[in-house]
């Protein structure tokens, strides 16, 4: 049987489905609402397998058999998804959808139709799927999902059952990262910088990002000894490596995480989400004023590079203040 992402994402709402499935109690629309990266998707896909599986096993989805082979590989012609890489989804992006909608199924009475990112629609294309919300067809299931509910017409929200995602674990993120083979260090930096799987594997594929990571690595450890040349790695290590807002970002958000696990250390506070680097051990030898001083001074210069200051200042500013503690 094939373990799947929305497992570890979110058990909870994975058990929650599997029982309402198996009593024969799945409503007819859901809007799934939450974060990015919290298995909205996952979770609709989930349900398609766990209706169409032919070999279903503890209330699971096999994820080998013919039905749910097809729908792992987007081509059953009773589940359809639809997705937008743009702004907004019109009209025009829901014909298709509204089509089959009006269909009977073609292999049954079961079908699943999937509005991701359902709070970009537009007030057009959001009106011409009322109908199937106002007069809802057996056998079909509408899911959309969406990061807020206050975008949606109030009509289709008092037709949908809601369904709240939490945003996952860090931990079942650092997990399946391992899993795809990323070593214990970087998926820790990856699942902790992002808090989903998509984002994470995303920047471990990156190796601009994993060089980034050990310039931001030499450097604290430099700071851990308080070598000055500290300030003067900004220019000559850092600025190369962060040219852009979400490389610079990711400079100071790291440097953050090492301070941060540093305190928890210093209080003898362990997690398995922890970096593993000797500069940690070395700061978490300092006070705890001197680290909480770090960390402020961290989060300003997060502020004052977010209202224009640029990552050159605000980062030498950081250092010197780094170097005092």
């Amino acid at each position: 049987m094939t373990k799947f992402l929305i497992d570890s994402l979110q058990p909870k709402l994975v058990a929650q489905f599997s029982r309402i499935i198996d009593r024969k109690q799945l409503a007819q629309s859901y809007l799934f609402v939450g974060p990015k990266g919290a298995g909205k998707l996952a979770l609709a896909e989930w349900i398609a397998l766990r209706l169409f599986c032919q070999n279903v096993q503890d209330g699971a989805p096999c994820g080998q058999c013919p039905e749910c082979e097809r729908i792992l590989n987007h081509n059953h012609p009773d589940v359809m998804v639809v997705k937008t890489e743009t702004q907004s989804i019109k009209v025009d992006d829901i014909r298709g959808l509204k089509q089959e909608m009006s269909k009977t199924g073609v292999e049954g009475n079961q079908r699943v139709f999937v509005v991701e990112d359902a709070d970009k629609m537009t007030a057009g294309a959001a009106n011409s799927l009322l109908k199937f919300f106002e007069e809802p067809v057996p056998g079909m299931t509408v899911i959309l999902t969406a990061t807020s509910k206050n975008q949606l017409l109030p009509t289709i929200l008092s037709r949908a059952q809601v369904i709240t995602f939490q945003s996952p674990d860090r931990s079942a993120v650092i997990a399946k990262l391992e899993e795809g083979g990323a070593t214990s260090q970087m998926a820790r930096v990856a699942g902790r910088l992002t808090g989903n799987v998509a984002d994470a594997q995303a920047l471990l594929a990156s190796a601009t990002f994993q060089d980034r990571v050990t310039k931001v690595f030499q450097l604290l450890e430099r700071l851990a000894d308080h070598d000055p040349e500290s300030f003067v790695r900004v220019q000559t290590q850092l600025l190369p490596i962060a040219k852009d807002a979400d490389s610079q970002r990711q400079v100071l958000a790291l440097i953050g995480l090492a301070y941060a696990d540093a305190l928890n250390q210093h209080f003898q506070v362990t997690s398995m989400q922890q970096l593993d680097l000797p500069a940690i051990g070395v700061l978490a030898q300092r006070s705890s004023e001197q680290l909480t001083t770090a960390l402020q001074a961290i989060l300003t210069a997060q502020v004052r590079l977010s209202q224009n200051v640029t990552f050159q200042s605000a980062t030498e500013q950081l250092m010197l203040k780094l170097l005092e503690g």
